[in-house]
This record gives structure tokens, C-alpha cells and sequence, in this order.
């Protein structure tokens, strides 16, 4: 019986409607703001729909949308021109949008302050006003990744017409892709981008099918164009497109129609964003604007070790980290997740393995060994471009290759295929449990994983607090308890505190809570500030006699000094301001503006330095000790800092290194900056060389806590050997100035 050319069609729309409902449950469900950036991106079109014109970027700045300025703006004019079209309401988005200024974006290990933004009653449904209106925008989203999974599965099916399931199952592992849904039903300019290459894979799969047409060549200029114009990672596929044509041409031996073709296309493409990297020619002297982001966004010079590391959370994100890349699914989905793409890829190198024995045998290679060639230098070309970006600033983000999310999921899905068919031993029934087991993480990751990141949580509240304390801060909040784990650690480590508070008035203002771990000199070694219930309410919103538990994590610095005895300093702030509540005792004894408790022991890291630590400067210098004596000081007193340095490989040029008292961010009380002795580049790979310095507080030092800063730099140029993280310094402990 003839299978009816409807079932695959069927299969398209019910893979499309399968995308269309995962997407739109990840965006309604994730709360507005909470996505990649998505703040920053939200910024662009609203300063684009107030003002008619794109932002100009100053470093150094603040701005609604930071560094997302810096990037090309289709997407953002598109979202433009429909609020424009349809009157979408911004008036209230001021209301809306309140940022935690407590924020820790990138960081997942965090028990508080993982939301971007502070979500009120606004955000409910039915969506009025800004809510609604970024709903829209996130609509807008989903439909233009809708287009990436059509024109993939499209592109893929005429591309290989001899294996019909490839283009299906590459859609599944798009379509059911966590990371991809998230992305997609969030404001990211990414969804343009990916849409208009995968259009561009489909207009040049067609034209190898289907012969030359003008509208062929009309579509493929809009789509580069259209790439290029919204987001810079699109012209990567632009050297690629021209060799693709020139193979075509080659192969129809019509060259004069091949060159003609090239010029149309890239000619029309050049007409849609040339006006783009003009006007950063002329803002800032770079075409690309990368720059002037890039003095925004952070700079930092990464090794191949520093990348390698970074791996696991590349991978990780380009499966799914949820929230402000700081909310994990659980581990097992990472490892089950690992394991597959493992055995996909052995099934590739087995298929492509089999495949080019029979080709030798034949002494043909077939079309297809030039589609997969082509594809590959794509992927590979692409994932040069994010090493080069990923190596220059923060951004180890696996979703930044979704441009080529279509030839990755074909490879892994024709992987999969083989493996599964040899597990099998010829039964078919395995291929599918990947798009099931993405299915699942997809439907449940909502409900299980991002809502819960957004709910204050309810922690337990014993009647007897395990350890008591009583302490009220003005007549708004009371404290009447804490527990502590553990008692003792050292520097690196991490300590749990749960603070039981009360509220006793209903607060007028948004007051922060902050807990600072201080030394016996009274140094602050970490801190964490918060709006209460672990950083998602406004205190405003707390009722007189409600009770929580806040459970705060901190992590010990590296650089402290020890031994040393901690305790604890908490107490309440207003962020506007910058007054603190007055805090009393049991009786109402007056305490200041905090109360102090606890009492933990921090022992030496061991190591063979004093105080061993690891920074890793350029990749090249390591500091891996230090010492400093005294840390309480008068103006006009000096302190002796001893450092430890090592050589990681051979070191050509000569460093000096610079000592800093500093108070953040530039004001400096003290220095000594000088080359070591030896000079850095004599110094033998391994060896240990000890540097001691003086720093002189200056006289006019004010009283105050002031932190140590040390580095490298060329005396020639000034230029400074950076840090993993893209700093160019490190900061060791503290000291204080007494008066």
C-alpha cells in the first residue's frame, strides 16, 4: 500500500505543536526577567520603542540594557515596530521592573539571591500593561524558534532525501532540547539569529534540489543579511554560504550563474546591515561594535586550561541552566545526558566508519560526504568564533551554538541511530528514548526546577531555636534564634547559618538584610546582602508577626589569613540610603546598628607557604602564598606583605609586580610596585621565589577597612596579565586603619 504524502506533514505539525506547547510552557511559567540577559534585551526595545533611536554605549555606564546595546539590532527593531504598530502599552514597566540589586547571576551554588528581578502581583494573569506587553515579545520568541525547528527538519529531509528519519529525529532534539525551549521562550535576540540561519540552510538546500531562481537568491540575501543583522555570530555562515554555491556552480559547471548568484546574494545582504557596522566604524572605530561590549560586558584573557575547565558548564548549558545561568537540573539528567551524547557520537564514528568503507570499495564518494563535510566546517567554524569570544570575556555558555543546533542534533540523532540499532541487535524500539527522556526533562523542568527558584521557600521554624539569640533592629524585625554548620572550617570553605526572624510592624521601606563573617580584628572576610525570604520579597511586603527562617551560605575567601576566630555581624539596611536600623539587645539594651554572635575557629589551609592559595596569572605566573603583618595599622604606619610566586612555564617577558592599598574602586593609600628579583624571566619553571614588600599607609588615610591588591604588568606598556575570570588583579585580606 502507497504511504500517504500527508503522514510526514502530520509528523512536521506534530512536531511543531509539540515544540509550540513546550515553549510556551517554559515561558509563562518562567517568571519576566529571569532568563539569560533577558533584563538587558528587554532595555533595547524599550529604550528603541520610548526614543525612536538605538543606545550609544559608554562604559563605565549604567543602562537599562549594559552590554546587550552593543549588539546588532534587528531583533530589537522588530519587537520595536509591532509595540509601536499595535499600541502595546510600556507605561508601567518602571512599576514593574525592580531589580534585585542583590542579584548573583552565574552562580548556582547560591541558597539566595537567584532572582534577577522582584516579581509582585503585576506579573499574575490575566497580563495587563508591561506584563503583557513582554509576554508578547516572549510570543514573538517562541514563533521565531518555531521557524529554526521548520526550516531545519526541512533542510535536512532534501538534504538527505535517502534517510527520512534523520530530519525528524534532528527535529525532536531540537524541539525537546531544555536549554532550547528555555532560550526560546525568553526576549533573547539568539532566537533571531538561529531562525535565519536555519532559513539559510533551507534556501541553500532547496537551490542544490530545486535549480536556480530568482526568489531563491532574493531569500538567501534577506536571510545572511537578516543573520548578520541580528547577532554577530550569523556571519559566520556567510564564507560558507559562498563556498556552497561555488560547489553547486562547479557541479552544474555553470560558473558565470554561480558567481552571479553570489554577488545577488551577499550584495542584497550587504544592503540590509552595512548601515550597522558603519555606524560603529563611526561610534567607535570597530565595524562590529565588539569593543566597546566587551568594556561593558567584562574582559578577561582565558587559556586553553582556563576553557577546558569551563567545559562542564558549557556542556551543562547547552542542555539547560535555567534562571540567570544559576539554576541546575539535578545531576543525574547532566550525567544521563553526558552518557548519550557519548554513545551518539561512537554511533557516528561507527556509521561515517562503515559508510567510507563502502565508498572506498566503490570508489565513489557520493553528494552527501560533501553535505556532511560542509556542515561539519560550519559547526567547527562556529565553535572557533565562541572560543575566541568565550577566551576574551565571561560567557562559557553552550546555547551560544545553537546558530548550528540544526547539524549538531543530525549528528547526534544519526549517531543515536546506529547505536541504538546495534544495542538492539537490529530492533529498532532504543531510538527513541532519547526524545522521550529530553520530553520528560522538558515538561517537568518548569514545575520541578525554575518555579521553585522563584518561590520563597519554607524552611522549618522550631519552637526552640537551637541556638537562641534576641535581638530587635527599630520596631520592624526581630531576631530570636540562628543554628550554625559547622563550627570550625578554612579558608575555601563553606559555612550554613539559618537566622529565625519576626516581623514586628509592617515595614514602610525595602530594608536589606546583611550578614557579614568578621575576624577577630573585626576584618569583614565575606558578606551577604539580601532583600528577605532568601533575596524574592520586598521587605514591603512582609505582615506585622510573620515568621521565616533565612538560610545563608557563605563561602570563605581563599585569601584570608589564618588562624583566626569568626563570628558573625547582622543587621539591617536601606539600600537608597544607606541607614541602618538601630539594633537593641534582651531588655532593650542599645546594641548600635547590628548584633554580634557566634564564635567558629578557622584553621590553616594546609600547604607548604603561609596562607596557600592559587592564582594563575596569564596562565604563565602563579601566586600560591602570601603574608601579611600587621593588618591593624595607623595613617603613616607601614605593613609587610610576603609574597609567594611561582613559574608555570617558561616567562619571556620581565614583570613588575604592584602592591595596593586599596579602597575600591581606584583610590589607592599605599604602594610599592617593582620587578622581583630575579627578574620573571629568569625564573626556573617550578621554583618558588619569595618577594617582600613594604606598604606605607599614607598619612591622610582615613579610618576605615582597605583591601590589598597585587598583580603583574609589562613596565614598557602597562599592560596587566590577567586572571581566569578576566580580572587583572587579586585582592588578599583585608587590613584596617585605625584612627
Amino acid at each position: 500500500m502507497e504511504r500517504s504524502p500527508l503522514i510526514p506533514r502530520l509528523r512536521l505539525a506534530g512536531l511543531l505543536a509539540l515544540y509550540l506547547a513546550l515553549a510556551l510552557w517554559h515561558s509563562v511559567v518562567n517568571p519576566l526577567f529571569e532568563s539569560s540577559d533577558e533584563r538587558f534585551h528587554i532595555g533595547v526595545v524599550v529604550h528603541l520603542v520610548r526614543t525612536g533611536s538605538l543606545p550609544v554605549q559608554v562604559p563605565g555606564r549604567e543602562t537599562l540594557w549594559q552590554q546587550e546595546g552593543s549588539q546588532p539590532p534587528l531583533y530589537y527593531m522588530l519587537l520595536a515596530a509591532l509595540t509601536r504598530g499595535l499600541g502595546l502599552p510600556l507605561d508601567d514597566f518602571e512599576i514593574l521592573y525592580h531589580p534585585n540589586p542583590h542579584a548573583a547571576p552565574g552562580d548556582a551554588s547560591r541558597v539566595a539571591n537567584r532572582n534577577l528581578a522582584l516579581h509582585g502581583p503585576m506579573e499574575s494573569f490575566p497580563w495587563r500593561g508591561a506584563t503583557l506587553t513582554l509576554h508578547l515579545w516572549r510570543a514573538v520568541s517562541v514563533l521565531l524558534s518555531a521557524l529554526t525547528v521548520f526550516a531545519t527538519v526541512q533542510a535536512i529531509a532534501i538534504l538527505f532525501p535517502g534517510h527520512p528519519s534523520l530530519a525528524l529525529g534532528a527535529g525532536l532534539l531540537i524541539a525537546l532540547n531544555p536549554m532550547f525551549l528555555f532560550i526560546s521562550g525568553s526576549i533573547n535576540n539568539d532566537n533571531l539569529v538561529n531562525a535565519m540561519v536555519a532559513l539559510t540552510l533551507w534556501l541553500l538546500a532547496l537551490r542544490l534540489r530545486g535549480g536556480f531562481a530568482v526568489w531563491r537568491v532574493v531569500g538567501l540575501g534577506l536571510a545572511l543579511g537578516a543573520a548578520a543583522l541580528a547577532k554577530l555570530s550569523g556571519l559566520v555562515l556567510w564564507p560558507l554560504t559562498a563556498v556552497f554555491l561555488l560547489g553547486i556552480a562547479t557541479r552544474e559547471r555553470r560558473w558565470a550563474r554561480g558567481l552571479w548568484e553570489i554577488a545577488g546574494a551577499f550584495g542584497i545582504a550587504l544592503s540590509l546591515c552595512a548601515w550597522w557596522f558603519i555606524r560603529n566604524m563611526i561610534l567607535y572605530r570597530d565595524p562590529t561594535g565588539l569593543s566597546v561590549m566587551l568594556d561593558i560586558a567584562g574582559r578577561r584573557s582565558a587559556t586553553w586550561a582556563d576553557l577546558a575547565g569551563e567545559f562542564e558548564g558549557f556542556r551543562y548549558s547547552f542542555w539547560g541552566v535555567f534562571g540567570g545561568m544559576n539554576v541546575l537540573m539535578p545531576a543525574w539528567a547532566y550525567e544521563a545526558l553526558d552518557l548519550g551524547t557519548a554513545l551518539a557520537i561512537l554511533g557516528l564514528a561507527l556509521r561515517v566508519g562503515c559508510a567510507a568503507r563502502e565508498a572506498r570499495r566503490a570508489r565513489r564518494w557520493e553528494e552527501p560526504w560533501a553535505i556532511g563535510l560542509w556542515l561539519l566546517a560550519y559547526g567547527i567554524l562556529l565553535f572557533g568564533a565562541f572560543l575566541r569570544w568565550t577566551s576574551q570575556t565571561m560567557a562559557s555558555q553552550g546555547r551560544l551554538m545553537f546558530p548550528a543546533i540544526g547539524p549538531i542534533a543530525l549528528a547526534l540523532w544519526a549517531g543515536w541511530e546506529e547505536i541504538a540499532v546495534r544495542i538492539g541487535r537490529g530492533h529498532r524500539w532504543w531510538i527513541p528514548l532519547p526524545a522521550a527522556f529530553l520530553g520528560s526533562l522538558a515538561l517537568w523542568a518548569p514545575l520541578l526546577w525554575i518555579a521553585p527558584a522563584y518561590r520563597p521557600p519554607d524552611f522549618p521554624i522550631p519552637r526552640v531555636p537551637p541556638q537562641p539569640l534576641e535581638a530587635a533592629f527599630g520596631d520592624v524585625f526581630r531576631v530570636w534564634g540562628y543554628d550554625l554548620r559547622p563550627a570550625e572550617l578554612r579558608p575555601g570553605g563553606t559555612l550554613e547559618l539559618t537566622l529565625y526572624l519576626e516581623t514586628l510592624q509592617a515595614p514602610t521601606r525595602d530594608w536589606s538584610l546583611f550578614v557579614h563573617l568578621v575576624d577577630d580584628l573585626d576584618i569583614i572576610l565575606t558578606q551577604e546582602d539580601r532583600y528577605p525570604r532568601q533575596g524574592l520579597v520586598r521587605a514591603t511586603a512582609l505582615r506585622p508577626g510573620e515568621r521565616w527562617a533565612e538560610l545563608v551560605r557563605l563561602r570563605v575567601p581563599d585569601a584570608v589569613v589564618a588562624p583566626a576566630r569568626l563570628s558573625f555581624v547582622v543587621g539591617f539596611y536601606d539600600r537608597r540610603t544607606w541607614e541602618r536600623l538601630p539594633a537593641r539587645g534582651p531588655n532593650g539594651v542599645p546594641l548600635g546598628d547590628h548584633v554580634r554572635f557566634g564564635d567558629l575557629v578557622l584553621r590553616p589551609r594546609p600547604g607548604e607557604y603561609p596562607n596557600p592559595v592559587s592564582y594563575r596569572f596569564g596562565g604563565r605566573i602563579e601566586l600560591v602564598g602570601f603574608e601579611i603583618a600587621p593588618r591593624r595599622v595607623r595613617p603613616g604606619e607601614s605593613l609587610r606583605l610576603v609574597l609567594y610566586w611561582q613559574a608555570l612555564g617558561p616567562v619571556e617577558q620581565d614583570y613588575t609586580v604592584f602592591t595596593h592599598i586599596l579602597e575600591p574602586p581606584q583610590t589607592l593609600w599605599g604602594q610599592e610596585d617593582r620587578p622581583p628579583d630575579p627578574p620573571t624571566s629568569r625564573w626556573q619553571v617550578g621554583v618558588v621565589y619569595r618577594e617582600s614588600y613594604t606598604l606605607r599607609v599614607k598619612p591622610e588615610t582615613p579610618p576605615g577597612f582597605y583591601e590589598i591588591e597585587v598583580g603583574l604588568y609589562r613596565p614598557e606598556t602597562g599592560e596587566r596579565l590577567r586572571l581566569p575570570d578576566g580580572r587583572d588583579f587579586v585582592l588578599l585580606s583585608r587590613i584596617r586603619v585605625e584612627p
